[in-house]
């Protein structure tokens, strides 16, 4: 007896339309012969190994544009972890630009003065953006080698007083200290370049806590250069160091009178009372205070 297409059921149907073996759907119906039905597996199941291939074949592309993709991930978060940075902090269109930037100071390479306000301002609501004070010390740490190896070139004075400088603020004084015990300024002709180099040096004299050599070459600076604030910064702030509260404002005053800001000092003696011991640091906020109340009225909290 003949079986009916419609004997096959409406499930085994929907079944095998769903694994896509239509010749054996319609063999099944009665739709084709056995021969037909050979014919038309065969080529079924080649249409089927070509789809599977490259479905596999998009599959592992697609795998290794993820695997690289999170390869880069992984790079990004680890360098800027590195300078205290968190891919959530940072703007989606800056990561890149970011991201180049870090690299170049990363691997030793200097940024322009436009790259670090970019660094500093792009990223709006936060006082030093991007900037993190690891970034600045690599910064400086980077200036400082660069103009250290080309001091060795030119033996220009004023570029190992720049590098002395950058060293500073990278927290290198003693490198800077290593350097600078060696350079003999009886070649300097210039006053101006001997003041600068003894007000650095006394810089990083004060940095090491040699203060005793800080004064002495803060007043040989200054007695090259009276009319110069810069070594009058630094007499001011080795004597507030050391307690001679009176003797650093004189200092101090007279750096305002030559050309500092009042800002500016004001910053610095903010940053040594910062520093200071709980004791010193109350001796200190007294003196202020009664020196000018409406100047110094940050301080009134450390007098109670």
């Amino acid at each position: 007896m003949e079986v009916a297409p419609d004997f096959v059921p409406e499930v085994t149907k929907d079944c095998l339309e769903k694994k896509q073996l239509r010749s054996l759907l319609k063999y099944a119906c009665k739709q084709i012969s056995l021969k037909e039905f050979s014919e038309a597996a065969i080529a079924e199941q080649s249409k089927r190994k070509l789809e599977a291939d490259q479905i596999k074949k998009k599959q592992i592309k697609q795998a290794a544009i993820n695997a690289e993709k999170n390869k880069k991930r992984k790079i990004i978060n680890k360098i800027l972890k590195k300078y205290d940075l968190s891919i959530s902090f940072i703007n989606h269109g800056d990561i890149n630009k970011l991201k180049h930037m870090i690299e170049k100071l990363d691997h030793g390479s200097r940024l322009n003065q436009d790259e670090i306000a970019w660094l500093m301002v792009t990223r709006k609501g936060f006082h030093a953006g991007y900037y993190t004070q690891r970034l600045r010390e690599k910064y400086h740490s980077n200036e400082a080698e660069y103009y250290s190896s080309k001091f060795i070139r030119t033996k220009n004075p004023w570029d190992i007083i720049n590098a002395s400088s950058h060293f500073r603020k990278c927290n290198q004084s003693k490198k800077a200290n290593l350097i600078l015990i060696k350079i003999n300024t009886d070649k300097f002709k210039s006053k101006k370049i001997k003041s600068a180099f003894n007000t650095t040096f006394g810089g990083v004299k004060r940095d090491l806590r040699n203060l005793d050599e800080a004064l002495s070459l803060g007043s040989q600076a200054h007695l090259l250069t009276p009319k110069d604030f810069r070594p009058c910064t630094l007499l001011g702030a080795v004597n507030i160091e050391i307690g001679n509260y009176d003797e650093g404002q004189s200092w101090y005053k007279k750096a305002i009178e030559r050309g500092a800001t009042e800002k500016s000092v004001d910053d610095d003696l903010r940053s040594i009372f910062m520093r200071l011991d709980k004791s010193k640091r109350k001796d200190l906020a007294i003196f202020l205070y009664e020196n000018d109340p409406e100047r110094y009225r940050w301080v009134k909290k450390y007098i109670q």
